[in-house]
């Protein structure tokens, strides 16, 4: 593992440049720059759906804190000396009503198709989301539960969480990141008008995808080693093992709800009527 991915000097003072931080920038960069061009060849105004990814990453960001927190307040039974002591974390899962709230409500302000947006770029958000992963490799963090195999890693590295004891481990973070790909270039691959999917604002394709990252997220879970992560209930279930089976469920319904084609959903699910957009798409 390699938490530091370079170290610079600047007016005689080090700075350290992690590697999960760079991963971090280099996918929210990926979504930004990818969302843009989803929404250009939607026929919207590109400038306006890259300003509205903008206010979405801050108030991502937050929330997956926000779900951070929460958790340690749950394990920690709300000590809050302990619960600072954690420091500062993300949350994955908490970052998705943050990141929906936060661009939905710029892009109705600009009046752009914001579901339309969403479903077309969802390629872009496994790939980013998979280079997160890879951050997460190379920090040490997120990682796996002891295991011996032919693949597994270890990290000697202080810095690196998963050092702490420094054991051979399952790389989770890597059977995430590939399929999180993999699911990505199903999406890139499938036809826009596939029926199964629905056509991009449908709703369908965002709820297909729902379904194919919580069934992934679930599976992975039991491969993590990480206890920070909150695990419940008596029969283990982390955090993020509960959240995927709704997640799963929300996805069914949306799946359920929308159409092979255009209907009321495109609508309903928080798109607008902006005239230069729909004549662009027919």
């Amino acid at each position: 593992m390699h938490p530091i991915f370079v170290e610079l000097e600047l007016f005689g003072h080090p700075i350290a440049i992690g590697s999960y931080g760079l991963c971090l920038a280099v996918a929210l960069l990926a979504i930004a720059i990818l969302s843009a061009r989803s929404a250009h060849r939607l026929g919207c105004d590109w400038a306006l759906a890259l300003a509205s990814v903008g206010y979405a990453m801050p108030i991502g960001l937050f929330s997956a804190m926000l779900l951070y927190w929460l958790i340690g307040g749950i394990q920690e039974g709300w000590n809050w000396k302990a619960i600072a002591s954690r420091g500062v974390g993300l949350v994955f899962y908490g970052s998705i009503p943050g990141a929906l709230i936060g661009s939905y409500l710029p892009a109705r302000w600009f009046r752009l198709p914001w579901l339309r947006i969403l479903e077309a770029s969802i390629p872009a958000f496994a790939g980013a989301h998979a280079i997160g992963r890879i951050g997460c490799f190379l920090g040490g963090c997120c990682y796996g539960a002891p295991w011996n195999g032919p693949w597994a890693v270890r990290s000697t590295h202080s810095l690196a969480p998963m050092a702490h004891p420094s054991v051979w481990r399952h790389p989770v973070q890597i059977y995430e990141s590939l399929g999180l790909i993999a699911i990505g270039f199903v999406f890139a691959l499938v036809p826009q008008d596939e029926p199964r999917l629905g056509v991009i604002g449908s709703g369908r394709r965002i709820g297909s995808y729902a379904i194919s990252y919580g069934v992934l997220r679930l599976v992975i879970e039991w491969w993590r080693g990480d206890a920070i992560r909150g695990v419940f209930w008596r029969w283990g279930l982390s955090t993020s093992q509960l959240i995927s089976i709704l997640v799963i469920f929300v996805g069914a319904w949306l799946w359920r709800r929308g159409s092979p084609y255009p209907s009321h959903i495109t609508t309903e699910l928080l798109s607008t009527d902006l005239p230069n957009s729909d004549q662009a798409l027919h």
